[in-house]
């Protein structure tokens, strides 16, 4: 299959990484780290076994690679304004587009663009940084979740074809049918550890822990965001507080996105992850005292930071 990245971050490059190791013609759409991916190709220094590749299929624009079967969005969803643009070169009459980003609200922006049968979501689980341009580093995890846009049969089908993609590589993958039954499952740990590191000034996993009662902190904001999924018509499992909290303590220095967005001084996914989410709990009447106190302390410190330009 002739796939395009569209935002070859660490996330994209991973997934990307690993789909040219199962023998897609995969193109990887870059803009800072182009010369150094140009010059010194792209690794992946993985938990589940490393990848390089010497001369990757690379371009600096959608209209350098052209129409592709699959076009996987991993940008951040602050570029999401872009889309309208960025899509358009890649299309195909059958052309396919999946969102790996993170939040609520993005399939539905793509498909403003692209008809909505044709959009799916993937969930990724997975501790990867780009430690310098070209170069990842892939703590743990990597598994995905796959749902269409609209839930039909015919896109359950077609979210079953796309997890089979990664047959034949380390990535664990399954499918669902609802879209926002995934999305919660992920956002169940964003909300809490992204934002909680966050808003301490863009720390680590291991520095969160480290800080008397934002453990269990964590915990009661997950606990909300597990209420609000129950609400919706959307309940998570049972276990996954305990297995989440358990998991994450084994991060160690793993710095969540946002926070790693912040240290760098770049634009916060604020309202995909906990705006629009905080949204659709408040829809349901869900009481989440806990996940708006975090919401004001993240506003807090973004405000501090705009402050200082």
């Amino acid at each position: 299959m002739k796939i395009a990245i569209l935002g070859a971050g660490a996330l994209g490059c991973y997934y990307g990484a690993r789909l040219a190791e199962a023998g897609h013609d995969v193109t990887f759409i870059l803009r800072s780290a182009y010369e150094p991916v140009k010059a010194q190709g792209l690794r992946v220094n993985s938990v589940y076994g490393d990848i390089y590749l010497p001369q990757p299929s690379i371009a600096r624009r959608p209209e350098d690679c052209g129409p592709v079967d699959l076009i996987i969005v991993s940008w951040k969803t602050t570029c999401n304004e872009l889309l309208s643009a960025a899509l358009p070169p890649l299309l195909g009459e059958r052309t396919r587009v999946l969102t790996f980003q993170n939040g609520m609200g993005n399939a539905e922006a793509i498909a403003r663009v692209v008809p909505a049968q044709r959009v799916f979501i993937g969930l990724c689980f997975v501790c990867a940084m780009m430690d310098e341009p070209g170069t990842i580093r892939h703590l743990e995890g990597g598994a995905i979740q796959f749902a269409p846009l609209q839930p039909t049969p015919e896109g359950a089908a077609q979210a079953q074809e796309l997890s089979e993609l990664f047959r034949g590589t380390p990535v664990e993958t399954r499918t669902a049918l609802h879209a926002e039954q995934i999305l919660w499952t992920k956002l169940s740990w964003n909300i809490p550890f992204n934002g909680l590191c966050l808003a301490h000034g863009g720390i680590s996993i291991r520095q969160l822990f480290l800080m008397p009662g934002e453990g269990e902190r964590a915990r009661r904001i997950m606990n909300e965001v597990c209420r609000t999924a129950e609400l919706r018509g959307y309940p998570l499992p049972a276990e996954i507080i305990t297995r989440q909290m358990e998991q994450t303590s084994r991060m160690g220095d793993f710095i969540p996105s946002s926070a790693v967005d912040y240290n760098r001084h770049r634009p916060v996914e604020y309202e995909a992850i906990w705006g629009t989410p905080l949204a659709r709990a408040r829809e349901v009447g869900a009481q989440v005292p806990e996940w708006e106190r975090l919401c004001h302390d993240i506003q807090a410190r973004l405000q501090e930071r705009y402050s200082q330009k």
